[in-house]
């Protein structure tokens, strides 16, 4: 399959990220995020969502099968067959992201990751998040992997627009790098490039949260450092991203946070003093801390 650190060259289907990007978390997540410079990534196949693992290739696929009934050549309609027959046989997804919002201060992320009071919305740096460093748990080197950070397209059976622009940026991509690349078929690498863009896409349910994902792979070959939670059901596996590093792992002049908004909670002058304390122990009394706006309890 294509590697995810060319296509970031390359910059195919990627938006401008907005300056500041939010993450919404708990009290123990914030705090170990500006202790350890890393936030989490999780495996894309044990998200809350399920249907996220095959809302695009459901609608891809569809839309593959509707044009080839609408071809007009032979060779046309073995084409996109030949794509279809690959994308059925595709590998399970291995991809692993963390999830940021364009929204500093949400109702619905608050009630949806912020439980019992306790939340926060962290800004981040959109250029601290273009890190490609995955920690090792047994305290050795980081590894590096293929990483993109992408602006979320939300679908439903109505989106045909979206679905054929993947579709054909994917063939596009196939056809420009096909003689250069030994062993793998075309209708393969439409479907790697397709494997790329797939945690990209969430039903247009969801279109209000208005996210962003950093997405990291490692094409062919097991994510390095992995680890694991309990989750509800079975263990959940994760990553530790180093944020604000470049390619060579030095970190950024610039502080990876640009501000942290306290979610809906009855001690909303008390945590945000708590914030600046610790802000100014790291040594970065610059980050800004505002309290939510919205007038919600649940206390």
């Amino acid at each position: 399959m294509i590697d995810h650190a060319l296509l970031s060259v390359l910059n195919f289907g990627l938006g401008t990220p907005p300056r500041t990007l939010y993450h919404y978390t708990s009290m123990q997540a914030l705090l170990s995020i500006v202790e350890s410079g890393r936030i989490r990534a999780t495996h894309v196949r044990f998200l809350n969502d399920q249907s996220e693992v095959v809302t695009m290739w459901e609608l891809v696929i569809r839309r593959l099968r509707e044009r080839i009934e609408a071809a007009e050549s032979s060779d046309e309609k073995q084409t996109l067959s030949e794509i279809v027959q690959a994308a059925q046989s595709r590998r399970l997804l291995n991809e692993f992201v963390a999830s940021f919002s364009q929204k500093k201060d949400d109702l619905s992320q608050w009630r949806s990751y912020c439980p019992e009071g306790v939340g926060f919305s962290i800004g981040f740096s959109s250029a601290a998040l273009r890190s490609q460093w995955v920690s090792d748990p047994n305290g050795g080197q980081p590894s590096f992997v293929g990483a993109l950070l992408e602006k979320i397209e939300y679908v439903d059976d109505t989106t045909l627009t979206t679905i054929d622009w993947a579709i054909n940026a994917a063939v596009h991509f196939a056809s420009q790098i096909e003689h250069s690349v030994a062993g793998v078929s075309k209708q393969d690498m439409i479907v790697g490039w397709l494997s790329v863009l797939a945690p990209s896409f969430k039903h247009t349910a969801f279109r209000d949260e208005s996210e962003w994902r950093l997405i990291l792979s490692k094409p062919h070959k097991p994510m390095p450092g992995q680890r694991f939670r309990v989750g509800k059901s079975t263990l959940v596996p994760f990553i530790e991203v180093e944020l604000n590093k470049d390619s060579h792992r030095k970190p950024a002049d610039a502080y990876m946070i640009h501000e942290v908004v306290v979610g809906p909670t009855p001690n909303a002058e008390l945590s945000m003093e708590a914030l600046r304390a610790l802000f100014e122990s790291k040594d970065q009394p610059q980050v800004r801390v505002e309290k939510s706006a919205i007038p919600y309890r649940h206390w």
